[in-house]
């Protein structure tokens, strides 16, 4: 992909996805003030994560009979989905920028598509098949990639990541309970945080590589936004300990 228009593309995802205005108007690039979810058309499935998955507590603070079942314990199967088509969020992220000509249109939604292809691309590098269409691996793509932003470039290891990938595919689990999505909403919901993901890795990269501190702040903003509004986490609430990762 060129890098010129790879660069102009990771502006425009990133002012899409964070409510603010586009390129197209001649304002400084500065998208990063204010979120909004409003891309994502399930932008109100946050997830939730149980204090270090302990005993469940009744109103009183006593602890209840049945226990939590342990992240470790569900099938990574409860996250995955079957794709009903094409990918649908690349074109309506390509049509709701205002000023772009028709081929401007075309080649973002081209770029963005090629986005999708470089994350399977790389599941398929690392023998992660079993992250293709599931959101719990599409979740822990975007926390490792804000994790690096936010930590100066630092990341977990394989046992930490698999850690991680657990709760959040139990998290997934207990917020289907509560809201039931299609397939379809799946993918959407799936396509949205990859995308995310890798804005933030591709920010924060090329800030990185090419010294631009501004990129780097701004890959640090999007990746707190991005924590905070679909993960309800916070980085101060995460540490590791040894393989683990904990959360509160």
């Amino acid at each position: 992909m060129n890098h010129d228009f790879r660069a102009l593309l990771a502006m425009w995802v990133a002012c899409i996805l964070l409510g603010s205005s586009g390129p197209a108007e001649a304002k400084p690039f500065s998208p990063y003030r204010q979120y909004s979810s409003s891309l994502f058309i399930n932008g109100n499935f946050k997830l939730t994560f149980q204090r270090q998955w302990g005993e469940p507590r009744a109103a009183s603070g006593t602890s209840v009979e049945s226990p939590t079942i342990s992240p470790v314990l569900l099938p990574l199967s409860v996250s995955s989905f079957r794709t009903v088509g094409e990918p649908v969020v690349p074109r309506r992220i390509a049509t709701g920028v205002p000023g772009l000509e028709r081929e401007q249109r075309q080649r973002l939604e081209a770029a963005l598509l090629e986005l999708l292809k470089d994350y399977e691309h790389l599941l398929d590098e690392n023998d992660e098949q079993r992250l293709k269409n599931n959101l719990a691996g599409a979740f822990n793509f975007l926390f490792l990639s804000s994790y690096c932003a936010l930590k100066n470039g630092e990341e977990l290891s394989g046992e930490q990541r698999e850690s991680m990938l657990e709760q959040i595919n139990a998290s997934i689990a207990m917020r289907l309970k509560e809201r039931r999505l299609s397939d379809r909403e799946k993918q959407e919901l799936y396509e949205s945080v990859v995308l995310s993901g890798s804005i933030i890795r591709g920010l924060y990269n090329e800030g990185r590589d090419k010294g631009r501190a501004e990129q780097l702040k701004s890959a640090r903003e999007l990746a707190r936004a991005m924590l905070e509004q679909l993960m309800g986490l916070t980085i101060e609430k995460v540490r590791l300990d040894g393989n683990a990762v904990r959360i509160g």
